[in-house]
């Protein structure tokens, strides 16, 4: 059984991939935000892996993050906020 936690960064790279598809949508006033958000949760990346690899030794998935589920579950709610604001923005245009 998957822990909180791991449902939690599992939400939030569903939510960063749904804005990363519209990123050329969100607006200026947003954009701010997006940064600040992708930045912390830049740990969660899978790219993250492959900028310390290293050829020939065994790798294991490594999150750093020190934060705890309740920043998380934080984390998750900004996310959706941030989504719900981009999709009101793009419908209106």
């Amino acid at each position: 059984m998957p822990t909180d936690a791991q449902l939690l960064i599992g939400k939030v790279l569903q939510i960063k991939d749904k804005i990363t598809a519209k990123r050329h949508c969100i607006p200026s006033d947003l954009k701010a935000e997006w940064n600040e958000l992708n930045a912390q949760t830049a740990c969660f990346e899978s790219e993250a892996l492959y900028q310390s690899a290293i050829k020939g030794k065994e790798m294991n998935k490594r999150i750093d993050y020190s934060g705890s589920v309740k920043e998380l579950s934080q984390l998750v709610t900004k996310l959706k906020t941030l989504n719900k604001k981009v999709n009101v923005t793009q419908i209106q245009h």
